[in-house]
């Protein structure tokens, strides 16, 4: 997950959480050993890795 992530940054992407939340945005950080950073307009949403089910680019 973390180097697909890495490798991908600036690209749009959908994740989807365990809770059933969908993240929609483009990846701006990713920290290896915690999450990654999705942009969202002005806003930049954290993402912790186990909190990830599915990660999809749109």
């Amino acid at each position: 997950m973390r180097n697909f992530a890495m490798r991908n940054r600036g690209r749009a992407v959908e994740v989807r959480d365990h809770f059933g939340r969908v993240h929609r945005g483009v990846i701006e950080r990713v920290d290896p050993s915690r999450g990654m950073f999705i942009r969202r307009g002005f806003f930049l949403d954290f993402i912790p890795f186990f909190i990830i089910a599915s990660l999809f680019l749109i």
